[in-house]
C-alpha cells in the first residue's frame, strides 16, 4: 500500500474500534439489566470486533513490509493469514453464542420481566447497534475494495455480522418486552447461523489467497486486454494468474514475429510486462515468455 492508502486503512480501523467500544458498553449494560441473552451475546460480539480490528492493523503493518532476503516475494500473504484467523474467531464466537442459547433454553425460568425503562433502553441500544454497524460495514467495505485488502474486507464482514446479530438481539428484546422470552433464546441461534456464514466466506476467500488460486475472471480479461494493446504481439498463447494475498502474479506467453532481433523481442516483452502492471493495479509482477512465429517461407 502507498502511504495514503495505509493512512486510510488506519483511519477506518481506529474509527471502528471507538464505535465498537461504545456499542459494547451500551449493549452490555442494557443486556445485563434486562437479562437478555441475545443482547449480551451481541455485546460480546462487539468486544471481539475490537480485538479483530487490532489484529487487522497488525496484519496490514506486517504485510506492507518490503521484500527481504528471507521473503523475496514480499509479505502480502500475511493479510490472508490474518483474514483466515478472523474467520476462525467468528466460528468460535458463533459457537459460543449458540451454546449460550442452549443453556438458556434448558433454564428459561431464570429469565424475568424487567422495568419498562430498562426495556426501552435495551431496544434503543439494539437499534443503535444495527444502524452504526451497518454504516461501519458499508464504510469499511468501500475502503477495503479500494485498497484491495483481504484482511480489511474480513473486518468489514465482521461489522456486517455484528449488524445481523443486532437485528437478532432487537427481535429478542422485543420478545422479552412482549413476555415471550423464548424469542430471545431463538435469536441466539439465528445470530449464530449468520456468524457461521460470514466466517465460512472469510475463511474460504483467505484460503484462495494462500493456495495460489487464480485471479478473478474480470482481472484476467483486463490483463488480456492490456497485452493486446501491444501491436506487435501476434497472439496471446497462455496466461496464468495466482493470488498472493491481495496481489496477483501473472505468467504470460506471447507470439512475436520470428524474424525480429533478440533485442527487439526483449523490448516487446518488457513492453507487455509494463503494460500489464500499469493497467491492472492488483498485479504485483508479470513474467513474459516469448514464442517465435512459425517460419512460413
Amino acid at each position: 500500500m502507498t502511504l495514503a492508502e495505509t493512512k486510510m486503512a488506519y483511519h477506518v480501523s481506529i474509527k471502528g474500534i471507538f464505535i465498537n467500544l461504545l456499542l459494547c458498553a451500551v449493549k452490555g449494560i442494557a443486556g445485563f439489566f434486562i437479562g437478555s441473552v441475545s443482547l449480551l451475546s451481541d455485546a460480546v460480539h462487539s468486544l471481539t470486533d475490537i480485538f479483530s480490528t487490532l489484529v487487522v492493523l497488525i496484519g496490514m503493518k506486517m504485510s506492507n513490509k518490503p521484500a527481504d532476503k528471507g521473503h523475496p516475494y514480499g509479505h502480502e500473504k500475511i493479510e490472508s493469514v490474518i483474514a483466515f484467523l478472523l474467520g476462525i474467531m467468528l466460528f468460535l464466537i458463533g459457537g459460543a453464542i449458540g451454546g449460550e442459547g442452549v443453556l438458556k433454553l434448558s433454564a428459561p425460568e431464570k429469565i424475568q420481566q424487567q422495568a419498562v425503562l430498562f426495556q426501552f433502553f435495551a431496544l434503543a441500544s439494539a437499534l443503535l447497534s444495527i444502524l452504526f454497524k451497518e454504516w461501519m460495514y458499508r464504510f469499511t467495505i468501500k475502503c477495503a475494495r479500494q485498497l484491495r485488502s483481504p484482511s480489511l474486507t474480513a473486518d468489514a464482514w465482521h461489522h456486517r455480522s455484528d449488524a445481523l446479530s443486532s437485528v437478532g438481539s432487537f427481535a429478542g428484546v422485543c420478545g422479552m418486552c412482549a413476555g415471550l422470552p423464548l424469542i430471545d433464546i431463538l435469536a441466539c441461534f439465528i445470530i449464530s447461523i449468520f456468524i457461521f456464514k460470514s466466517a465460512y466466506d472469510i475463511c474460504a476467500d483467505a484460503c484462495r489467497g494462500m493456495t495460489d488460486a487464480a485471479g478473478d475472471e474480470d482481472k484476467i480479461k483486463s490483463i488480456e486486454a492490456a497485452v493486446r494493446q501491444i501491436d506487435e504481439v501476434m497472439s496471446l498463447d497462455m496466461i496464468k494468474t495466482r493470488r498472493f494475498g491481495s496481489k496477483l502474479y501473472v505468467d504470460i506467453e506471447v507470439t512475436l514475429e520470428h524474424s525480429i532481433s533478440f533485442e527487439h523481442a526483449h523490448q516487446l516483452a518488457h513492453a507487455v510486462h509494463d503494460r500489464v502492471e500499469e493497467n491492472v493495479a492488483e498485479v504485483k509482477h508479470c513474467m513474459v515468455h516469448v514464442n517465435p512465429s512459425e517460419d512460413r517461407t
